[in-house]
């Protein structure tokens, strides 16, 4: 069994693994002693932590009376090719998110979107080179620019939307921020596909609910696509170690 653990923002993901697939998740808002004692239950061989905390070097000696842990960082070697030109500003999430979407799909080119605090974008070639990809405003950060940089617009909280428009000024900035995402991540992906012919799509991320409906390009939808890149990753490391 292998220990995946995702530290975002503001939560923290973790799943255990059986051979290549997932056995259990865990969610919780740190990577504590609660978390370890979930954890310890199982019979773990081997731990990555991917964090966006500062905090790489401390959880590695916090976990690291569980079992061998490697860290995600531009160090740790990759089972893809990366092209990035500055890896050290590369986010984990992205980079696990890519190969996670290879693990999906074996063959071709596949792009990743996660739909997070940013919405970011990742391009892998069907021979297995990262490219780069892009980095857009998520819903929150879309709607607290319009509240923050106005005098008049309101923060608004509820994201749902079932229209085209709106009939109030929150329902008019919600169907703006949603369908404008909907519309900017259909056309993202059209211009992917022209450039790269055979392109999978998945997608990810704590605010897809809200929109994945509205998009009208053929995507496949996995919110655990972080964790299963991560686990490639494990593996990989694994592999060249023995």
């Amino acid at each position: 069994m292998e220990l995946v653990i995702d530290i975002g923002n503001s939560k923290v993901k973790a799943a255990i693994f059986i051979n290549n697939g997932i056995h259990k998740v865990f969610r919780s808002e740190n990577a504590d002693n609660d978390l370890k004692k979930e954890v310890r239950r199982f019979n773990i061989r081997s731990i990555i932590i991917s964090t966006v905390r500062n905090d790489g070097e401390e959880m590695v000696g916090f976990w690291s009376d569980v079992a061998p842990v490697y860290l995600l960082d531009y160090r740790l070697p990759l089972p893809v090719s990366n092209l990035y030109e500055t890896p050290k500003t590369l986010g984990n999430d992205r980079i696990a998110a890519v190969v996670g979407a290879r693990f999906l799909f074996p063959a071709g080119p596949v792009l990743a979107i996660d739909a997070g605090t940013c919405i970011t974008f990742d391009i892998l070639t069907e021979d297995d080179v990262y490219l780069g990809g892009n980095i857009a405003p998520g819903i929150r950060l879309r709607f607290e620019a319009m509240h923050s940089f106005t005098h008049a617009l309101p923060l608004v909280e509820n994201y749902e939307i079932d229209r085209l428009y709106g009939r109030t000024t929150e329902e008019s900035m919600s169907t703006g921020v949603v369908n404008g995402i909907a519309g900017e991540i259909d056309s993202v992906i059209r211009k992917y596909e022209e450039e790269f012919p055979g392109l999978k799509t998945v997608i990810c991320g704590g605010e897809l609910r809200y929109f994945v409906n509205h998009l009208k390009k053929e995507i496949f939808a996995n919110q655990n696509l972080v964790l299963l890149g991560l686990h490639k990753i494990l593996k990989f490391n694994e592999q060249k170690r023995s």
